[in-house]
């Protein structure tokens, strides 16, 4: 669909439509440049105020995955009107305003639409260094990867609106969305990082294989390397799988190979569309297991998932 879209010519855009990137760059003078970025859906949890916060952390995600400082905000909210109590959108702008005021940065203006589903997001702009900045591009083989929350977002945000997730997966889901990546990007300084995305829609294996193709690697995952919420592996094999997971399963078969151990359930989670996941860094392999243990000391549920190679561009093999 966005092949029919006239690429815009600007030399101080940086970052735009030719490339998979996470936001848009556009340069100031030689030693600033915007980064934007927008992002919104429907509920994914059933407290208005955590729905909010989740979703102001995933939109500001993606400044964090290209080493941008938030600056300021606006909001997109879609309701219902007339039918929507004015208490509930008060706490889905309260716990997006606190979770900017977190990341050090304000809700500025938005707009709001009458929408019979409801919807809120973020359209993010933050600033960054250009020779700092970190894109999808430039992974080199022999880099480990190093991915910084657990996987399993949308299987339980499905569980949850089937009414099968119990008290502890449910908080630890929210837990994890909530959390800004902001000091997991703050941890990347002085560690060889060459390049970074964070994970959410397209699941872990879809990121990553937008990585590869722009960095023309190959990738070799080990499935039971990442950190799994609780439950979700539970939750998964009884069919609380959403569509978009099932969706990135089905995009990512093509450079895909999988080693036989692999445990059906664990192939779902690795391409599991996620909400406000971690960072993934394409890291020096002597770098990776300090960075991981930095992380990990910042609250984080990171690990090293898997390591880059060359040849075979854009391949993954997935072993257990």
């Amino acid at each position: 669909m966005l092949s029919a879209l006239p690429v815009g010519v600007d030399e101080n855009l940086l970052v735009g439509l030719e490339t998979p990137d996470d936001a848009a760059v556009y340069a100031l003078d030689s030693s600033k440049a915007v980064v934007a970025s927008v992002d919104f859906f429907t509920p994914v949890v059933d407290g208005a105020e955590d729905f909010g916060a989740i979703a102001a952390a995933n939109a500001l995600s993606d400044l964090y995955a290209m080493r941008a400082r938030p600056l300021f905000a606006l909001s997109l909210l879609a309701i219902p009107a007339g039918e929507f109590p004015g208490e509930v959108v008060a706490d889905i702008l309260r716990g997006a305003a606190g979770t900017c005021a977190e990341a050090g940065a304000v809700i500025a203006g938005g707009h709001s639409i009458d929408d019979p589903e409801p919807k809120f997001g973020l359209v993010t702009f933050g600033l960054v260094q250009p020779d700092r900045m970190l894109r999808k591009g430039g992974a080199l083989p022999g880099d480990a990867l190093v991915l910084g929350k657990a996987l399993g977002t949308g299987i339980i945000s499905t569980a949850i609106k089937r009414g099968m997730a119990d008290g502890p997966a449910t908080r630890a889901a929210v837990r994890s969305m909530r959390q800004l990546n902001a000091v997991a990007a703050d941890l990347l300084e002085g560690h060889e990082v060459h390049a970074l995305t964070d994970v959410s829609g397209f699941g872990l294996l879809g990121h990553l294989r937008e990585m590869c193709e722009a960095s023309n690697v190959s990738a070799r995952v080990f499935a039971g390397a990442p950190r799994y919420l609780p439950d979700a592996e539970h939750l998964a094999d009884e069919g609380c799988v959403p569509g978009g997971s099932r969706r990135n399963r089905a995009s990512v078969e093509a450079v895909t190979s999988w080693a036989e151990g692999v445990p059906e359930t664990l192939r779902t989670l690795l391409c599991d569309a996620q909400t406000s996941g971690g960072l993934l860094a394409s890291v020096s392999s002597e770098d990776a297991s300090e960075l991981v243990a930095e992380w990990e000391s910042a609250g984080y549920a990171a690990s090293v998932i898997g390591q880059l190679e060359f040849p075979a561009a854009a391949t993954i093999r997935v072993e257990g």
